[in-house]
């Protein structure tokens, strides 16, 4: 729900000189400049999709040396039956904006040294489009598009999926990497002359370094996929190319029997029940910055323990409270004595009476609120009882209550008094979610695990944002990298903070221990 306001070890055979221009191109077989599908409208979401693609652009380097060498949709290998082709959406699935969730995962060339860096590439690129058509036909809606709060159209149109070539080693780039290049490692949507109604609801990127190394991102609309559903789905396209039936995920298509959407004409017909969810109070103007913390895992026990000596505390708490407490003392010192308040994203799937599987696909989600008030004690232990009690009302007498016949009614009610929370123009507002424990760094589609895995979004100067904390695991598994969204003045005092800075470190390479 958060994303809905703002819509490597190298191998040794690896090159390792910096990230450079070569004249170099993909085999014949991947470069092509046709576009067999008609263009469609996408969701406005100028942070995560930065720029429509034009065909000039095909085969042309952009920033970093990367050039788009093929887009194409993949399509399912099986068509989608009949009575399956009108996928509805369920009350949460309603609740959320069709804007894109970016990641990438970083995978090194580990093949052997003797094979042809061109027969890697080819290899690479046919196992992954196959394997994908075989995910699309278990996860059907996936391949379909999004035309309206009701349902998904799945008409089998396929996945965007768009292959580049990027002059230069992967190595080179995750040991320090430029942040102004990642935009250009996300697919963007086709340029549209005369749109039509339609979203996609992925849209993947391969991107192909000189050294064989590849950088995987996919872009997934929330209108259907939160955290969990979009590393199921990715976690069982990797299975699929490994050829690993047994640990093979299906999708649980549960959500919509059990959260029934509504389906009552609403007042305001140009007002989408996704427009509850958009709150103006959060969104800020002027320059931001995004900046990555590191928590190592002797930092993280570190950090526990001290939480723990008067309240009860998981790494990803402490983690948040940490930086929610320091994110707010920075505030007050360019803003003053305000309430401050983080809006708290929850998978709630593990929370009802019969818990959900993992696998349960939509979005399963719930925000809890926490406040911080002038007159609190802006402290560690204070920061983590206030979340606590934002996330314990958030228990299974709540998530029941989103069931049945009434539940969609339920679901406008919630969602209007976390609105009523975010009204106050006097007050600091903050966002976080966890991807921690998800598995993003478990998707071997057969040449190993990623080394680094990056959110794509990242709001760096532009005119309206939100504050921002998401966490995500480390490769290692152990740490917790934090990846914060301020204003520029914010982030200044944020990066200065002694008690921060005890715990963290910022921006450091991706491939230390």
């Amino acid at each position: 729900m958060i994303w809905r306001l703002c819509t490597l070890i190298a191998s040794s055979k690896a090159c390792k000189q910096t990230l450079h221009i070569v004249e170099r191109s993909l085999p014949t077989s991947l470069v092509t400049t046709k576009r067999p599908y008609v263009s469609r409208r996408f969701s406005a979401n100028p942070c995560v999709i930065p720029r429509e693609l034009t065909e000039n652009e095909i085969g042309r380097k952009s920033t970093g040396g990367i050039r788009v060498m093929s887009i194409q949709n993949v399509k399912p290998d099986r068509p989608t039956p009949d009575a399956l082709r009108s996928y509805k959406l369920s009350a949460f699935d309603q609740i959320n904006a069709p804007s894109y969730v970016p990641f990438i995962f970083f995978y090194p060339n580990n093949s052997n040294g003797n094979t042809n860096i061109n027969d890697i590439i080819l290899q690479r690129s046919k196992l992954l489009k196959q394997s994908m058509s075989e995910t699309l036909t278990k996860f059907y809606p996936f391949a379909g598009k999004y035309t309206n709060d009701i349902h998904i159209d799945c008409n089998d149109e396929g996945v965007y999926y768009v292959e580049t070539q990027v002059d230069g080693d992967l190595s080179s780039f995750i040991a320090k990497p430029d942040y102004k290049i990642i935009p250009s490692l996300l697919p963007v949507p086709p340029n549209a002359k005369e749109p039509t109604l339609g979203y996609y609801l992925v849209m993947i990127q391969v991107n192909f370094f000189s050294c064989g190394g590849v950088a995987i991102s996919m872009s997934n609309s929330h209108k259907l996929i939160d955290g969990g559903t979009y590393m199921t789905f990715l976690n069982s396209w990797a299975s699929a190319a490994k050829g690993d039936k047994q640990n093979m995920i299906d999708p649980n298509f549960v959500s919509s029997s059990l959260f029934l959407p509504n389906t009552k004409t609403p007042s305001y017909p140009s007002f989408p029940l996704s427009s509850l969810a958009v709150w103006p109070m959060m969104l800020n103007t002027g320059k931001c910055v995004t900046k990555r913390f590191r928590f190592d895992a002797s930092a993280l026990q570190a950090l526990k323990a001290k939480a723990n000596e008067s309240v009860s505390a998981t790494r990803v708490v402490a983690v948040t409270s940490l930086i929610w407490k320091c994110a707010t003392s920075a505030a007050r010192r360019l803003n003053g004595e305000r309430p401050s308040i983080l809006q708290i994203a929850v998978n709630i799937r593990g929370r009802f009476a019969t818990p959900l599987p993992r696998n349960a696909i939509g979005n399963i989600i719930w925000n809890g609120v926490a406040r911080c008030e002038p007159n609190h004690t802006l402290t560690l232990d204070t920061m983590v009882g206030h979340i606590n009690a934002g996330v314990a009302k958030i228990n299974t007498k709540f998530v029941e209550q989103f069931k049945g016949e009434q539940g969609a009614d339920k679901v406008i009610d919630e969602i209007r008094w976390l609105g009523a929370e975010m009204t106050s123009y006097d007050a600091d507002y903050y966002s976080t979610s966890s991807m921690c424990n998800s598995g993003m760094y478990e998707a071997d589609f057969g040449w190993g695990k990623p080394v680094w895995s990056c959110l794509g979004y990242l709001n760096n100067d532009v005119p309206l944002y939100a504050n921002v904390i998401m966490l995500m695991d480390t490769s290692t598994g152990d740490g917790i990298e934090a990846w914060v969204t301020l204003s520029q003045d914010e982030m200044a005092l944020l990066e200065g903070d002694p008690d921060l800075m005890l715990y963290a470190s910022v921006e450091p390479s991706p491939l230390q221990g």
